[in-house]
């Protein structure tokens, strides 16, 4: 427990000082360890013939060759991940609290059970390695190896190379179903893992009971309450759908996306912070109650991989949040983020900052209410708030001008919609809106973009 045996020895030092805190958040790792970097991109990794005809056609550019620190159609080479650690230690290494590590670290493309195995302990091993003093927290991505059934690792073999982390209450709970707490006595804040496959829509995963991994959340936060303890909430996915392909799987089954919404909202007042990956996009989520009130947020950070789907990329991405260490609370974060057009050498002056959160939107403080205000911008004709938001989406690979209308309506809809037959029925509306047959809106926010989506009478959503 050296993280917060650390916080509390610097409370009782400095108490001005220690409020402030950083660490850490990747995901999404997406380890190939089949890449080859070569002068004929075809050959740089795994591609089915549908992939590679729409890379032709989408990324011409990047026929020349794929680079030493990856390609766009591919998931993410050693060299990657080495240049990714690296910034992280020498941009702010030793003074971080701990690492979020958010699942799906290796590449679904490597098929032999073996060499997922040995991927997931080489990915440990230079975490260790790079983060020696500092706790890592890892979670079970869907695409990681003892995510699924007859694989040749479970939870204990996993829970085994993770000991370094956590505790051994947190280890049996991990061993039981990929899940555990640890908490942070010092200063009340408590760090919740998820294991987010066993709410996925997703069949094959390891037996956990999706409700008594919920019963057993409930439980923890109960506990919270009664210790005045404010919660952290990690977890591979988020609930909601994906903004840049709606019927994309995994998600959450909609029976436990419900519930688990059920319990953000009852518990809202504590949880200061959620954050997911899975998607490999930059964006956020926004929970409300009952009566369109904002009561809760959820981060979601770009993916290190640069590889999303057919045609769809982003850049390599790292984030790196700042908080205050006595109530858990979010100050701001600082995205990083390397452009593979431009870079070589993946040195950690190459991994660049991208933007900062409250500087790039104009916040003065990270709140639902102030992420509900950016979130209502997208629906104005020219916003420049939705211009930032969309270039920051996929890591700057993709332009404002990419993202038309319909596109814009997507976006707003997966931010505040989490709940999926909401999220298909403001999509559709926007729709019917759009070709003059407008249907009951789905939130009284339609009606004042209903003239701004009518211009759109052409326009069709897609990214180039």
């Amino acid at each position: 427990m050296l993280f917060f045996a650390f916080i509390v020895c610097a409370i009782a030092v400095n108490n001005v000082s220690s409020k402030i805190g950083y660490f850490w958040h990747i995901t999404d790792i997406h380890y190939d360890a089949n890449y080859v970097a070569a002068n004929d991109y075809t050959r740089s990794c795994k591609r089915s013939a549908i992939d590679q005809q729409v890379l032709d056609m989408e990324r011409p550019s990047l026929t020349t060759g794929s680079g030493r620190l990856g390609d766009y159609g591919c998931d993410s080479p050693w060299t990657l991940i080495q240049s990714a650690l690296k910034a992280m230690k020498e941009k702010h290494g030793d003074n971080i609290e701990f690492v979020l590590w958010s699942g799906d670290s290796v590449s679904s493309d490597v098929e032999d059970s073996a060499a997922r195995v040995m991927a997931i302990q080489n990915v440990t091993n230079l975490l260790i390695h790079t983060f020696s003093s500092q706790f890592v927290f890892p979670v079970l991505g869907h695409d990681d190896p003892g995510a699924l059934k007859g694989q040749m690792i479970g939870y204990t073999e996993l829970g085994n190379y993770w000991r370094q982390w956590l505790p051994t209450d947190a280890i049996q709970t991990f061993n039981k179903g990929g899940y555990y707490t640890i908490e942070q006595k010092g200063n009340k804040l408590r760090i919740i893992a998820l294991n987010s496959n066993a709410f996925s829509t997703l069949k094959g995963h390891q037996n956990v009971n999706p409700d008594e991994q919920l019963e057993w959340l409930e439980k923890i936060l109960n506990k919270s309450v009664k210790n005045k303890e404010t919660v952290y909430l990690v977890s591979h996915m988020c609930p909601g759908a994906n903004e840049r392909d709606h019927d994309e799987a995994p998600t959450f089954h909609d029976k436990y996306s419900v519930k688990y919404l059920l319990m953000i909202r009852r518990f809202a007042n504590i949880i200061v912070g959620q954050f997911c990956g899975h998607l490999h996009s930059d964006t956020f989520r926004i929970v409300y109650d009952q009566n369109k009130k904002p009561v809760s947020w959820m981060m979601i950070a770009p993916s290190l991989s640069p590889n999303k789907s057919p045609g769809v990329s982003n850049n390599p991405g790292l984030r790196l949040y700042k908080f205050n260490t006595n109530t858990g609370h979010i100050l701001d974060y600082t995205q990083y983020y390397i452009d593979l057009e431009s870079s070589t050498n993946g040195d950690p002056d190459e991994w660049r900052i991208e933007y900062n959160l409250t500087h790039y939107y104009g916040l003065h403080e990270i709140t639902p209410k102030s992420l509900h205000m950016i979130a209502e911008t997208f629906q104005e004709e020219d916003s420049p708030q939705f211009d930032r938001y969309i270039a920051a989406n996929s890591v700057r690979q993709y332009k404002p001008k990419d993202c038309n209308l319909e596109c814009r309506r997507a976006q707003y809809c997966a931010v505040t919609e989490l709940d999926y037959g909401r999220f298909h029925s403001c999509v559709e509306t926007a729709a019917e809106a759009l070709s003059g047959s407008a249907g009951p809106p789905c939130g009284d926010a339609l009606l004042a973009a209903t003239f701004v989506l009518l211009i759109a009478l052409t326009q069709r959503y897609y990214y180039h």
